[in-house]
């Protein structure tokens, strides 16, 4: 039994190399720097009590409190993002400013961020970028990685010494807005692709933005709930049509499982990508908004309003 499931795997591997040679065979794409934001939970022990090194804790309070990675600061969700016009919204340079002074962490710091739920350390990543910072790490896996590489975890909270950060200005080119959105329906570039990552139940219940590629957000995570590989990630998005050069819109229902998306791109080499930040929610509330709906489908009850 275990020779043929070994033959099997290395089959099934065999034919992932034949693909990846005949795609990355034919494929011209320029890739910017790629594996270098996503890194392994094994990989903490080498940041843990380094000075220039902040460690952020994005679960919920109660479970930072139950037991972190040694030198977590917490920081929440919630921290992160404002709920008008609508929910999850980015917030304020203002914000972020006092957040990270408080937090005690400086313009220089590395930044290695987790969480627990495939979205907030990604979503981080974004708002840090967007305010033009770059020096944020994501922990692949998060902290259920970090208990499978057996990292030791403490519930005593550090003392924090606060420092002065300073925001800088929003770089736009990594936001869609409701303008560019409608714009791209309205007056079609064959260039842009409008990636939503919500899930086919969603799309049956409640429409999506016209000419979407519909493409659920869990499809960039293997079963144990690492991202896949930068290898895989490019086949994988080559084969839907989204190559580099493309401009990519992701977005879902409030923007948070767009930021995984972003982050997972970002770090196989694609820049020209960009996070529709009101998302279905701000999309959908406005009657003006165009929605497709499936033809003659019927609307499941489940929703996932992330």
């Amino acid at each position: 039994m275990i020779p043929n499931r070994r033959r099997r795997t290395a089959i099934a591997l065999l034919a992932l190399a034949v693909l990846a040679s005949s795609l990355f065979g034919c494929n011209t794409s320029k890739y910017e720097e790629s594996g270098r934001k996503i890194v392994p939970a094994s990989a903490l022990k080498e940041y843990i009590g380094k000075e220039g090194v902040a460690i952020v804790d994005m679960r919920s309070e109660e479970a930072y409190l139950a037991g972190h990675v040694e030198g977590a600061v917490h920081i929440a969700q919630g921290d992160i993002v404002i709920n008008v016009p609508v929910k999850n919204m980015l917030t304020s340079k203002n914000k972020i400013q006092k957040l990270l002074s408080a937090k005690g962490i400086g313009n220089d710091a590395v930044i290695v961020a987790y969480d627990d739920d495939k979205m907030t350390a990604a979503r981080f990543f974004w708002t840090m970028l967007m305010y033009q910072n770059e020096n944020v790490l994501v922990v692949d896996g998060g902290f259920h990685a970090i208990e499978a590489a057996g990292m030791p975890l403490t519930d005593e909270v550090p003392e924090i010494a606060p420092v002065e950060y300073i925001a800088a200005e929003k770089d736009e080119r990594w936001l869609a807005t409701a303008a560019d959105v409608l714009n791209q329906v309205n007056e079609p570039d064959r260039n842009t692709v409008l990636l939503d990552v919500r899930t086919e139940a969603e799309y049956l219940s409640d429409g999506k933005i016209p000419s979407s590629v519909i493409w659920d957000f869990a499809d960039n995570f293997s079963k144990d709930g690492t991202f896949k590989t930068v290898e895989t990630t490019r086949i994988n998005y080559l084969n839907r049509g989204m190559r580099p050069e493309n401009r990519i819109i992701v977005y879902c229902q409030t923007s948070m499982r767009a930021a995984p998306v972003f982050l997972r791109l970002y770090d196989a080499g694609y820049r020209n990508i960009r996070i529709y930040d009101g998302a279905y929610l701000e999309w959908s509330g406005n009657p003006n908004s165009p929605i497709e709906m499936p033809a003659g489908a019927v609307a499941p009850s489940s929703k996932d309003a992330s």
